[in-house]
């Protein structure tokens, strides 16, 4: 069941558009997730973070490592939850892997991952692998969305928990129930997601 009234809250400030956007691999989607605009609404990042703290329940890791977009939201969970939150930090390069992941913690400590959006299984990989190569055990990954294009089975496959607070096909009744996704475009995104989703 998905959340109808975070769902409702991101469409309405705007955090999720429809249109045709053309992704850094050249590909075009017909939608954009702007959750790193979310600091600009702190009430909404603050629900954000209240919805993702009880897929926490029964997840290991003591602390939290952030992808970089996914940063701020981190920030917000720890604050909520009391978990550190430990974050990437400028250019990796093969000589200061120690130092491209920011914030206190200790070898061997059980880490969740937190994303914002959870598109594939690569990035996830690239950060995992950097924190294995500085001490962190990362077990499960945590996301805000999963757009549904294959990032949960790959991470699934791969031994890690995976859970999001919300899920994109899920999200589009509620958003065209609210006039903020018209029924043309809503049937352009689903056709999207049966081409290219898991």
């Amino acid at each position: 069941m998905p959340d109808t009234d975070l769902t409702r809250a991101l469409g309405r400030a705007g955090l999720v558009q429809f249109g045709r956007y053309i992704q850094p691999d050249g590909s075009a989607w017909p939608v954009a997730l702007r959750l790193r605009w979310l600091p600009s609404y702190p009430a909404l990042l603050g629900e954000v973070a209240a919805a993702l703290e009880p897929l926490l329940n029964g997840l290991p890791g003591d602390r939290v490592l952030t992808t970089v977009d996914a940063t701020p939201i981190g920030i917000a969970l720890g604050l909520r939850t009391g978990l550190p939150v430990v974050y990437p930090y400028g250019r990796v390069l093969d000589y200061t892997a120690a130092y491209a992941i920011e914030g206190a913690y200790d070898v061997g400590h059980p880490t969740l991952l937190l994303a914002d959006v959870l598109v594939d299984a690569a990035h996830a990989d690239a950060i995992t692998a950097l924190a294995r190569r500085v001490g962190l055990d990362v077990e499960a990954v945590l996301a805000v969305i999963d757009v549904g294009l294959g990032a949960r089975a790959g991470l699934e496959a791969a031994g890690y928990a995976v859970r999001s607070a919300l899920a994109l096909r899920e999200m589009l009744p509620v958003l065209e129930g609210v006039d903020l996704l018209p029924s043309r475009m809503r049937g352009t995104v689903e056709k999207w997601l049966d081409e290219y989703g898991e």
